[in-house]
């Protein structure tokens, strides 16, 4: 689809105009400066045309160093991608220095450029406005990306200039996969060497990617959908709404993808908050796959990695079926073979059971260790059969559903994946009165 660049210096409202434009809210608005680091997607539809709308970090000019010249000159690859690009100033500000540097920018593009003069909520604010055609642009469009004023005439004219693609990309994919993770664990320059190109911004300030991003790539005919997560701290070191908000949008990326890859750093190990995350993962029924990240830092011999292997299926008992890979992001070591232990966890997940099997092993699982006595009365099995995939999930009906004791439980999860596999992904079993004819009991 065309792509459509949201660009500026920091602060005049690039986000707020962004989560206007698309209609909900997906990038993080707050009034501290940068704080939009990465570039962030999404598809926006306006007069019956379809676009992909990018919001971007403050392009500051005078940037040479740190953070900011991380976002600079993420924001300048934004602008290379872009069809028409949308240059976001602040009427409140008025003209400054470094929108006139940025202006200069985007005139050598040579691509077609919509002035927004942002948080022009009333008219003498429209009147204000009027100085940036000192910028060269052939118009100027007043708008309020808080309110919306004005942001409909803007987009009148934006499709307008747009492109028209003969070809849509199909944005479908296959498997989409998190990485997730602590901060600093580098998940950014992990998802870079499987792109091959810096698209998420890299840093080695912990914390730096706060929004989740999407990237489509494409592997052996298959199409995976990468996000990339703000890393997860310790709720006690959750002190800002910015940094909450993040977390949140973390969760959310877990709900969204097929499969999980949590991001361990080799030389720390697995701790605290990488268990709580992998609790996340199995509570909301996700594959998962255990890296250890920065394996080429780590002083090792040949029984270091199945030592650390023993010690977190300790750890991650509830995941301890669980592919775990040791690679390097930085290097390229063994990067490759996410790919094939996602589809591996994918098709897991997705494994359907005859109901024949399942209630032979049932049955034989049952029989191996008999099921307790409640009240005088055996808990006894009489049907099974399989509800869903993703996660795998499987009915069974019992005389006394409410009296199953999870150890009982996991017995007979434990029993499922001896026999049929499902490596990676969680396993649901649910319980429902019945009787012994397999009819389901109304009482």
């Amino acid at each position: 689809m065309p792509l459509v660049a949201i660009v500026g210096r920091p602060n005049v409202g690039k986000s707020t105009l962004f989560n206007r434009i698309l209609g909900r809210r997906k990038a993080i608005v707050d009034d501290v400066s940068g704080v939009t680091r990465d570039r962030i997607y999404g598809t926006a539809s306006w007069g019956g045309k379809d676009f992909t709308l990018v919001d971007t970090g403050g392009l500051d000019p005078d940037a040479d160093s740190g953070i900011f010249s991380l976002i600079r000159r993420q924001a300048v690859v934004a602008i290379d991608e872009a069809d028409v690009i949308i240059f976001v100033l602040d009427v409140r500000s008025g003209l400054t220095p470094s929108d006139i540097e940025v202006a200069s920018i985007l005139r050598k593009t040579d691509k077609p450029v919509i002035v927004a003069a942002n948080k022009a909520e009333g008219s003498s604010r429209e009147h204000e406005s009027a100085e940036f055609y000192s910028l060269g642009m052939s118009r100027v469009y007043p708008v309020s990306a808080l309110h919306g004023n004005g942001v409909g005439d803007m987009l009148d004219d934006l499709t307008a200039v747009l492109p028209e693609r003969d070809q849509m990309v199909d944005a479908a994919h296959d498997v989409a996969i998190a990485v997730i993770g602590r901060p600093n664990t580098g998940k950014s320059t992990l998802i870079n060497r499987i792109l091959g190109e810096e698209r998420l911004l890299v840093s080695e300030t912990p914390g730096t990617t706060q929004d989740s991003v999407d990237t489509l790539v494409e592997r052996n005919a298959r199409r995976y959908l990468l996000i990339d997560t703000a890393g997860v701290r310790r709720r006690s070191r959750i002190n800002r709404n910015l940094e909450r908000y993040s977390v949140m949008r973390s969760i959310a990326s877990i709900e969204r993808c097929d499969v999980c890859v949590l991001l361990l750093d080799s030389v720390e190990g697995l701790v605290e908050q990488d268990v709580r995350l992998a609790g996340l993962v199995e509570d909301r029924g996700k594959g998962l796959i255990v890296a250890l990240n920065k394996w080429d830092l780590m002083e090792k011999d040949h029984q270091t990695f199945d030592g650390m292997c023993r010690d977190i299926r300790q750890d991650l008992f509830f995941f301890s079926h669980a592919p775990i890979l040791s690679l390097s992001g930085l290097t390229g070591l063994r990067v490759g073979r996410i790919f094939d232990a996602v589809e591996s966890v994918h098709q897991e997940a997705g494994k359907k059971v005859s109901t024949r099997v399942l209630n032979d092993l049932i049955e034989e699982a049952a029989q191996r260790y008999q099921p307790h006595v409640v009240r005088g009365r055996r808990v006894r099995f009489y049907y099974a059969t399989q509800t869903g995939t993703h996660p795998p999930t499987f009915l069974i009906f019992t005389n006394r559903p409410r009296e199953i004791r999870e150890n009982y439980t996991k017995y007979l999860e434990r029993r499922l994946r001896e026999e049929l596999g499902f490596q990676g992904s969680p396993i649901r079993l649910k319980f429902r009165r019945g009787r012994e004819d397999g009819g389901r009991d109304k009482r």
